[in-house]
């Protein structure tokens, strides 16, 4: 037994030395570094190859389970169907649904799950129109303090004193809710210096703040000591539009109030028709725009329902047509994205839309985050005109291989060249999410 017991460290030490052996093998990290998930659109082809010697190859089996179908699906079948080839195995999606690929050896022991997703295709009308976006905010936004010079020379700020923030939204002023501006000035006026309850919302807190004004020489009116706004106004790109909602998105990024930086809740909004008028060439550490006009003549007009991460949405009051493109493009997804040459299509003068050549640097299709390809502006004409990207180009739609597959949202600020692009993907996210609201507010009795 003390013979054995002085061993057992050495046979530890060998069996971990074994186990490390096989699993940094080439044909083990083969199976381990397949994906988690995968994601494929109907009528496409994925293959994964797993290299392991013949004799093992035959006691690998790739079998589908766990299937669950689109509702739009017909049922029977699994949506996607796994066949094996010589070297490799080929995963092919049906229609619309949800499966896994478990990976066993012998035909019992599991070795790796997948997860596939089959989507059915899309097609969207190609965006590229300049648009104005004129955005109020769901409360009056505070962003600054305008102190106060009283009639003995102090400089008094009574809503900071009392606790306001820069980033607070007021809501409503002793139970009055305030759209506007001008509604917060009138009733502070009417209260002139009597105490009343402000609503913000901060956050995610609502809360209430007495505050008491004071009168200003200098305006000879009463008032509280802050800058506040109600909303803003810009020019930017239409991304695409469904053409069976009628729903659109534009600009790729969220609006922010320039202030405070933080996002700004919708109230109310409208997309009208833009025309470019100027160019302001970017240059390293300085970025370029457009300067445009807009036109409420124009046969662009909707509203604006959300303002998100990847950009506004909303409803058109009727469909348009890309000049370039009469006909609605197919989607590309994050997954079918490549490096290589693309199209962007933006206006840069009055409001006609162009397509220029650019450049995708970089993919990385797991990002969520807005910023999922690095592009690059490749067109000697574009660079000339605006140096690269440019404020207002946000929102361009790019395409691939003559799909859809993302469009501009930030230019990198040392480099206008080259910038950032969201993925279809995440735009799409967005626009299912509202409609998917919209459907439950329609179902409510």
């Amino acid at each position: 037994m003390r013979k054995l017991s002085r061993f057992r460290p050495v046979l530890g030490f060998i069996i971990v030395i074994l186990f490390l052996l096989f699993v940094f093998s080439p044909q083990v990290r083969s199976i381990l570094t397949l994906p988690e998930s995968q994601r494929l659109v109907v009528g496409e082809k994925s293959r994964i190859s797993i290299k392991v010697p013949q004799n093992l190859s035959d006691k690998i089996d790739m079998l589908v389970s766990h299937s669950s179908q689109s509702v739009f699906a017909q049922p029977g079948d699994p949506p996607i169907v796994v066949r094996k080839n010589r070297d490799s195995y080929e995963i092919l999606a049906l229609k619309p649904g949800k499966a896994e690929i478990k990976l066993k050896v012998l035909g019992y022991i599991p070795v790796k799950t997948i997860e596939v997703e089959s989507i059915p295709p899309k097609r969207v009308i190609l965006g590229g129109h300049s648009i104005g976006v004129l955005l109020q905010s769901n409360g009056i936004m505070v962003v600054g303090f305008a102190p106060i010079t009283s009639s003995d020379g102090k400089r008094v700020s009574p809503a900071k004193e009392q606790g306001i923030e820069i980033g607070d939204l007021i809501m409503a002023v002793d139970g009055n809710e305030v759209k506007t501006e001008n509604d917060l000035a009138r009733i502070i006026d009417e209260k002139k210096d009597r105490t009343f309850n402000i609503r913000i919302k901060r956050g995610k807190k609502i809360m209430s703040i007495p505050v008491k004004a004071r009168f200003c020489p200098e305006t000879q009116r009463y008032r509280i000591g802050l800058f506040v706004r109600d909303g803003v106004v810009g020019v930017g790109t239409l991304s695409f539009i469904d053409p069976e909602s009628q729903k659109y998105a534009a600009l790729g990024h969220i609006i922010i109030d320039a202030d405070t930086k933080e996002g700004i809740n919708v109230l109310k909004g409208r997309i009208v028709g833009a025309s470019v008028q100027t160019i302001k060439a970017g240059k390293p550490g300085k970025p370029g725009e457009k300067i445009g006009t807009f036109d409420g003549e124009d046969e662009i007009s909707g509203n604006i329902t959300k303002n998100t991460m990847f950009g506004i949405y909303g409803q058109m009051d009727k469909l348009l047509e890309n000049p370039l493109v009469d006909y609605p493009v197919e989607v590309g997804y994050a997954h079918q994205v490549k490096t290589g040459s693309a199209e962007m299509y933006t206006v840069v003068n009055d409001n006609a839309i162009e397509k220029f050549s650019i450049e995708v640097e970089k993919v990385y299709p797991e990002r969520k985050n807005g910023k999922g390809m690095i592009i690059k502006v490749t067109d000697p004409r574009l660079l000339s005109l605006t140096g690269g990207i440019i404020q207002g180009m946000s929102g361009s739609p790019i395409v691939q291989d003559g799909k859809i597959i993302g469009v501009v949202t930030h230019v990198f600020l040392n480099d206008p060249a080259r910038g950032y692009a969201v993925f279809m993907d995440n735009m799409l996210s967005e626009l299912a999410e509202e409609e998917e609201i919209n459907e439950k507010v329609s179902t409510n009795y």
